[in-house]
C-alpha cells in the first residue's frame, strides 16, 4: 500500500490554503479534529491570526477540553520542529500563554461569554445563571403543572381530545402533553401559529363506523381458526362496544370514538391474512380482504388527519405554558441553553455596532461537528463571518475568504442533536460553496481495517445517493493500512427467531429478537 493517503491533497489544502473558506466532510475515524488543529496551528504560525482572534466551536465540553490539549501539543511540536522558521516559532511561542483564554468551547459557552460582555445591549441580567438541563426541566415542569391543573376544570379542544386517548408504553396523556409543550419550548424561536386545515371529523367518523360495522357482520361466517376471521372478530368487538356505549349515552361521543379509532389503528389484526383457501360456504374472503385493506388505509388516513387537526390547537393552547416558563426564569435570573443562542443571535443580528465590533475582533472561526449545528447557531456564526458588516440576513451572507472553516459528517445528522437537521446542513453547505467556499472530503479512515470498510461501503453506498436535500450522499471510506490476515474482520450472526405465524419472516419478530442476539 502506498504511503501517500488517498485524500492527501485535501489534507494538504486544509493546512496550507488559509485564504479560502473550507467545508470539510469527514466520516468518523478520518482524523477531522486533527485536520482542524493543524489548520489552527498553521494560521498562528503564518501570522494570519492569533488565538485571541479565533473562535473554535465544539459540540461538548469534553470535546473542547480535548481540542485545547491537542492544540497545545501541536503548537509545541510545531515550534520545536527544526524546519520551523524563526518568525513562525516566535508566533507559536507567544500563542502558548493565550491557550487558556482562547475561545475554544461549545457554542453555548461562546454565546454566554458574548452576553456577559454585552448584557445591556443583549437585555439580560448581568449576573444571569445558566439553567442547565435538570434545572431548566424543573422550572418547565412547574410551569406545566400549574397550567395543567387550571385547564382541567374546562379543557380546551386540543387538550380535551388528547385526554381521551389511551396511549402505548404506559405513557398517559398528561405525560404526552408535557412532552409536547417541552418540544415547543425547544423551538420557541419559531413562534408562528400552525395552520389548521378544515377537516370534517364527525362526518368521517360516521362513515368509518358504518364501514367497520358492515365488515364486522362477516365475523361469524368465516372459519373460526382462520387468522383473517379472527381479525374480523376483533373489529366486531370494537363496533359492538361503540354501539353499546351509544345506547347508554343516547348519542355519539365523537372525542371518545376518535380516541378509540386511533387505538384500533395500531392493532396487528389489520395485516392478518389467514389460510390461502377457505372452506366456509358463501364467505367471499378475497373480496373481504380487499375491503378490509381499503378500510385500513382509510383508517390510517383518518388518524393522520386528526393528528394534523389537533396539533394547531395544542400549539395555541400550550403557549401559556411557555409564557409561565419565561416568567419563572426571569424571576430566578436564569437563561436556558436556547436562551443563550436566541439572545446572542438577536444581539449580533439586531445591533450593528456590536456586530461590526465582533466581526473585526474574531478573524477566524472554526466549527467542529458542523452537522450538529441548529438554525440559531448557523445564523450567529455566519453573521460573524460575513464580509459585509451591514448584512443582517444570514442567508445572504458571504463569508470573508478564509475566515470560516467547518468540518463535519452529514451522515451523523440522523441523530438530530439539539435540533440539528441534515437538510439545514445541506442548505448551509450549498450557500457557502456558492459564496466561494471549497468542499473537501476526508475519506481515509484510520479506525477500521479494510474488510470492515468494504462492508460499510457496500452496504450504504447504494442507498445514500444524496438524491434529496434531506439525504446525505455517501462518501466511500478508503483504507489507511493493510488487511489483518490472522483473524476475520467481519462475523455475521443470523437473527435467531425471525418467524411469526405460519413460519413467515416478519419484521416485528426480527426487532424482538435482535437485542438478545
Amino acid at each position: 500500500m502506498s504511503d501517500r493517503l488517498a485524500d492527501q491533497d485535501a489534507r494538504d489544502r486544509i493546512e496550507h490554503d488559509l485564504a479560502t473558506t473550507l467545508v470539510v466532510e469527514a466520516a468518523a475515524g478520518t482524523g477531522k479534529t486533527s485536520a482542524l488543529v493543524r489548520r489552527m496551528v498553521a494560521v498562528v504560525a503564518s501570522g494570519a491570526g492569533t488565538l485571541a482572534e479565533m473562535v473554535a466551536v465544539t459540540f461538548t465540553d469534553a470535546a473542547s477540553g480535548e481540542l485545547k490539549l491537542r492544540l497545545r501539543g501541536a503548537i509545541e511540536q510545531a515550534r520545536q520542529d527544526p524546519s520551523c522558521a524563526p518568525r513562525a516559532r516566535d508566533r507559536l511561542t507567544a500563542a502558548l500563554p493565550q491557550l487558556e483564554e482562547a475561545r475554544i468551547g461549545t457554542i453555548h459557552s461562546f454565546c454566554g461569554d458574548l452576553l456577559r460582555e454585552r448584557p445591556v445591549e443583549a437585555r439580560v441580567d448581568p449576573s444571569f445563571q445558566v439553567a442547565a438541563g435538570d434545572l431548566a426541566r424543573s422550572l418547565f415542569d412547574r410551569a406545566f403543572d400549574r397550567w395543567f391543573e387550571e385547564q382541567l376544570a374546562d379543557p380546551p379542544e386540543g387538550m380535551r381530545r388528547i385526554l381521551r386517548r389511551r396511549l402505548r408504553f404506559d405513557q398517559g396523556p398528561r405525560a404526552r402533553l408535557r412532552q409536547a409543550a417541552f418540544e415547543l419550548a425547544q423551538w420557541r424561536d419559531f413562534p408562528a401559529a400552525w395552520q389548521r386545515t378544515p377537516f370534517g371529523r364527525d362526518a368521517e367518523t360516521d362513515a368509518l363506523l358504518d364501514e367497520l360495522t358492515a365488515l364486522a357482520r362477516w365475523a361469524t361466517q368465516g372459519e373460526p381458526d382462520d387468522a383473517f376471521t379472527k381479525g374480523l372478530r376483533e373489529i366486531a368487538r370494537f363496533t359492538d362496544e361503540v354501539a353499546r356505549q351509544e345506547r347508554v349515552r343516547g348519542s355519539r361521543d365523537y372525542d371518545g370514538v376518535e380516541a378509540e379509532l386511533v387505538r384500533v389503528s395500531r392493532d396487528r389484526h389489520w395485516k392478518w391474512v389467514g389460510f390461502q383457501r377457505t372452506t366456509a360456504p358463501d364467505f367471499p374472503k378475497a373480496q373481504l380482504r380487499r375491503e378490509r385493506d381499503a378500510l385500513r388505509d382509510r383508517l390510517y388516513a383518518f388518524v393522520a388527519a386528526v393528528g394534523a387537526d389537533i396539533a394547531p390547537c395544542l400549539q395555541t393552547e400550550l403557549r401559556a405554558v411557555l409564557e409561565r416558563y419565561e416568567v419563572l426564569k426571569a424571576r430566578g435570573g436564569y437563561v436556558d441553553f436556547l436562551d443563550l443562542l436566541l439572545r446572542a443571535r438577536d444581539l449580533v443580528r439586531d445591533d450593528g455596532a456590536v456586530r461590526g465590533a465582533l466581526q473585526a475582533r474574531f478573524r477566524h472561526i472554526f466549527v467542529d461537528e458542523f452537522q450538529d449545528t441548529d438554525p440559531l447557531q448557523a445564523e450567529l456564526l455566519l453573521l460573524l463571518a460575513a464580509d459585509d458588516p451591514t448584512e443582517r440576513e444570514w442567508r445572504r451572507v458571504r463569508p470573508v475568504p478564509g475566515k470560516l472553516f467547518v468540518v463535519g459528517d452529514p451522515k451523523q445528522s440522523i441523530y438530530r442533536f439539539r435540533r440539528a437537521d441534515v437538510a439545514l446542513y445541506q442548505t448551509i453547505k450549498q450557500q457557502l460553496v456558492d459564496a466561494g467556499a471549497a468542499l473537501l472530503h476526508l475519506r481515509v479512515s484510520f479506525r477500521s481495517v479494510p474488510a470492515l470498510q468494504q462492508l460499510v461501503n457496500a452496504t450504504f453506498a447504494p442507498w445514500m445517493t444524496g438524491a434529496t436535500p434531506s439525504q446525505a450522499a455517501y462518501v466511500p471510506l478508503a483504507p489507511s493500512r493493510s488487511a489483518l490476515a490472522t483473524q476475520p474482520a467481519v462475523v455475521a450472526l443470523p437473527v435467531p427467531k425471525p418467524y411469526g405465524d405460519y413460519r413467515k419472516v416478519v419484521d416485528w419478530k426480527i426487532d424482538q429478537s435482535l437485542p438478545d442476539a
